[in-house]
């Protein structure tokens, strides 16, 4: 009965989710400017990396495609990202949480699991890697941002530390 039951809410719920639902793709590029890492709440910054990004500008191209849903200023998605470096690009599944606070929006998205890597090579792969992001935008118009934040990568598996890059960025939020 149970189970009857949960599944008659799931179906109820995948039926009602385009009502409440849009899609959303997010272009553009960050430019990182430096690097860290943390293990056991230490911090750290790896100084040499942090001058090659002080001296050169290599913006990163990325792309979200996101299904989402909005209450109040508070959009939640699920997705795939994809970052591209020259002529090899890797995607994950992502998800995104913001808050629109008017001219600016807060967002914090955490991805991994599955990587797919197409171009030159392509190839799927599985693993205990996580990629959290959180970042602040200032909006100019209904669809361009500028702003900035940290990117990581984390295996929780391994250890307790993450290694990150932050970065400023400016991008394209398209509401289909």
């Amino acid at each position: 009965m149970k189970r009857a039951a949960f599944l008659s809410l799931l179906l109820l719920a995948a039926t009602a989710a385009p009502a409440f639902a849009d899609w959303r793709i997010d272009i553009g590029f960050d430019v990182p400017r430096g690097m860290g890492a943390s293990v056991d709440g230490q911090g750290t910054s790896f100084s040499d990396a942090t001058a090659f990004f002080s001296q050169y500008i290599i913006p990163l191209p990325e792309a979200g495609a996101y299904y989402f849903g909005e209450a109040g200023p508070v959009r939640l998605g699920v997705g795939l990202r994809v970052f591209t470096a020259l002529v090899e690009s890797v995607w994950w599944p992502n998800a995104f949480a913001e808050i629109d606070l008017g001219r600016f929006v807060v967002a914090g998205q955490l991805g991994g699991g599955v990587f797919g890597i197409f171009g030159l090579a392509s190839d799927l792969q599985t693993g205990a890697v996580l990629i959290p992001d959180l970042s602040a935008w200032f909006k100019l118009g209904k669809v361009f941002r500028l702003g900035g934040g940290a990117v990581g990568v984390m295996l929780p598996k391994e250890s307790n530390a993450i290694v990150f890059l932050y970065y400023f960025g400016a991008k394209f939020a398209l509401k289909l």
